[in-house]
């Protein structure tokens, strides 16, 4: 514990137990190192009154970023990793499907047990992966590639190259979905389709893409969800429609474009733009990895709710127990319902040098401070971060904390506003395109602020650590992200 520095990276809403440990304990201690040449010793999660924070330690991080510089700089492991994405994504898809279909309800023990053993493998696996591409892990191939820049365009300019060159282009599930929703708009309009037609595509259109809603923990979208969709939809005229598409289209073919007419103009070197490419696919399959494992926990959420009835526990505290703990209920074990009363209300995961523990209630709030002292944050009117694109605004903060109704927050938003937030993830969307900026506590080139923050052309500054603490919805700020600068002015 002496000596040890963390730093907070992300935080989520409405978390437990299992979620980490499928989601965070697991993957570091067991799949991070069998996809990577890196694994994390030490690892914090703190949460507490609903919404819980990840903490790395500073000499883990320092080292999964010259891990990351050595794996990704091998062409044969970037190959390999992002083929192993596509099929494990292909699997995990097609494990989902299976999920669909089934009564939990008929399953023998030694079949729930199998069942929930798989889904919970498919998880772990996947966020080894995740895990292996983090801010921190690609971190020196963002400084390598600056660095290259700044002898071949002029200083001022670096960032702007940068996060042009960077920029994924490869469209992703959120804008398939789109893109495929107006294409079925277009079929209603100009086929001469009855009435069973229509419902078919419909269905097709719904077991394709009904759970891309759950990628933030939100429930699926229901075939009804469509067919309202559908009706409201109804009104937009062939060229509405026509025209949508094209947009969506000219979004990453304009993109694109300008990549390869700034290589040719600036002469940039080919080993530059392989590293930007590279950059550009880790944040496209960071993406596409979010759609796939979120909704593993929707059906996880099923499972243990039989397993809960089994093995009379209370639904809503099975959540709040370790896999090992819940599996051990197949072997005859119990629960201890105080110890998982006490999580419910605050819990404390740590890694320490390779072993993991979890507290509960106070002793998780007393051991949390002996790893992570409170920080005086009162006097801080200034906030340095990294630039995801560059540009100036001067606007009203809308501060967003995990756990808050998104709607209820765009409905006060009033006039112009820059989005603060500890990180933003599709869900989000509604409040993005709407503001004028975005500034994050947490993130990296590849993270989604910065992806969306590009594709919108809005100003963006992320990792500021502590802005959704410092920061209050309606202060006056300058998010200056020319200079990675965030002014509060009061």
């Amino acid at each position: 514990m002496e000596g040890l520095k963390f730093q907070k990276m992300w935080e989520a809403a409405d978390t437990f137990v299992f979620d980490i440990d499928t989601g965070s304990i697991l993957p570091i201690m067991q799949s991070l190192p069998q996809v990577a040449s890196f694994g994390d010793k030490h690892f914090l999660f703190f949460y507490t009154k609903g919404i819980g924070a990840a903490y790395y330690e500073e000499a883990d991080m320092k080292r999964a970023a010259e891990a990351g510089l050595r794996d990704f700089s091998e062409r044969a492991f970037a190959e390999k990793y992002f083929n192993e994405i596509k099929e494990l994504l292909i699997n995990e898809t097609a494990l989902y499907a299976r999920l669909e279909g089934m009564d939990f309800c008929s399953l023998s023990n030694d079949e729930l047990r199998k069942i929930l053993q798989e889904s919970v493998d498919v998880v772990v696996k996947n966020f080894g992966y995740y895990l292996a591409s983090q801010p921190q892990c690609v971190s020196l191939i963002e400084k390598r590639i600056q660095e290259q820049l700044a002898a071949v365009v002029q200083e001022d300019d670096v960032i702007e190259a940068f996060t042009l060159l960077s920029t994924p282009t490869t469209i992703n599930k959120i804008r398939r979905e789109e893109r495929d929703w107006l294409t079925l708009l277009l079929h209603f309009k100009h086929g001469l389709l009855s009435s069973e037609q229509k419902d078919d595509l419909l269905e097709r259109h719904y077991r394709s893409y009904f759970l891309l809603n759950a990628a933030d923990g939100h429930e699926p979208w229901s075939r009804e969800y469509f067919q309202h969709k559908s009706a409201e939809d109804a009104s937009m005229s062939t060229t509405d429609i026509e025209s949508q598409m094209v947009t969506l289209d000219r979004l990453l073919q304009n993109m694109e474009r300008q990549k390869q007419e700034y290589i040719r103009e600036h002469t940039i070197p080919q080993s530059i733009v392989d590293d930007c490419n590279l950059l550009a696919s880790i944040g496209h399959w960071r993406l596409e990895m979010r759609f796939v494992w979120m909704p593993g926990y929707y059906y996880d959420k099923f499972i243990l709710q039989e397993v809960a009835h089994r093995f009379s526990v209370e639904p809503d505290l099975i959540r709040f127990a370790t896999i090992s703990e819940i599996l051990h209920l197949f072997d005859g074990r119990s629960l201890q319902t105080s110890e998982l009363e006490k999580r419910a209300d605050t819990f404390l995961f740590v890694i320490d040098e390779g072993v993991s523990t979890v507290h509960g209630g106070d002793e998780a709030r007393k051991v949390f401070g002996e790893y992570v002292p409170a920080l005086d944050l009162s006097n801080i009117r200034e906030l340095k971060g990294n630039i995801a694109m560059k540009g100036r605004v001067h606007a009203k903060a809308l501060v967003y904390q995990w756990g808050e109704n998104m709607q209820e927050k765009l409905a006060t938003a009033d006039g112009d506003f820059i989005l603060v937030a500890g990180q933003t993830r599709p869900q989000l969307m509604p409040l993005i395109v709407k503001s004028k900026g975005i500034v994050t506590d947490e993130g990296g080139i590849t993270s989604h602020a910065a992806i969306v923050s590009r594709e919108l052309k809005i100003p963006c500054v992320i990792g500021t650590k502590h802005a959704t603490q410092i920061i209050k919805t309606g202060d006056m700020i300058i998010l200056d992200a020319d200079n990675g600068l965030v002014v509060i002015e009061r």
